[in-house]
């Protein structure tokens, strides 16, 4: 269960601190399924990891992490920074450099070293709050 914990840290780093679109591939198995939107694969993921690359004002602090057999959850404050248009269930913010901070819980399945599945409740009403997209 450590091991699982460890892998998640590393991913959380690699991929979405650093940017690193080649460690989607190490972390993420090939028919990975992301239930948050339905799909299946890596693409999304190598995509944000492109997207993240380089992006001030972004952080991934992970403040929890349990896991249980093939889960890990972890609890997370993310900020991030709006350098780029941004479009989200609905909305389009534009950008002009606000930043926003918002806690998600994730929730993944870890088989043989690979993340199979994962899960997520996000705190987006906080951040079209926060970026003045509602009230």
């Amino acid at each position: 269960m450590e091991a699982n914990k460890e892998l998640i840290r590393r991913y959380t780093r690699e991929v979405f601190d650093e940017g690193d679109e080649d460690a989607v591939d190490r972390y993420l198995a090939p028919d990975f399924l992301n239930h948050v939107t339905g799909r299946t694969g890596t693409e999304d993921f190598k995509r944000l990891a492109r997207e993240l690359r380089g992006m001030p004002g972004g952080a991934n602090e992970i403040d929890l992490l349990v896991a249980e057999g093939e889960f890990v959850v972890a609890l997370m404050t993310i900020t991030r920074t709006v350098t780029e248009e941004v479009r989200v269930l609905g909305f389009t913010i534009p950008a002009e450099g606000q930043t926003y901070t918002v806690q998600h819980v994730h929730v993944y399945r870890v088989v043989d070293d690979r993340i199979r599945e994962h899960w997520a409740v996000r705190d987006d009403l906080g951040m079209l709050r926060q970026l003045g997209a509602i009230h």
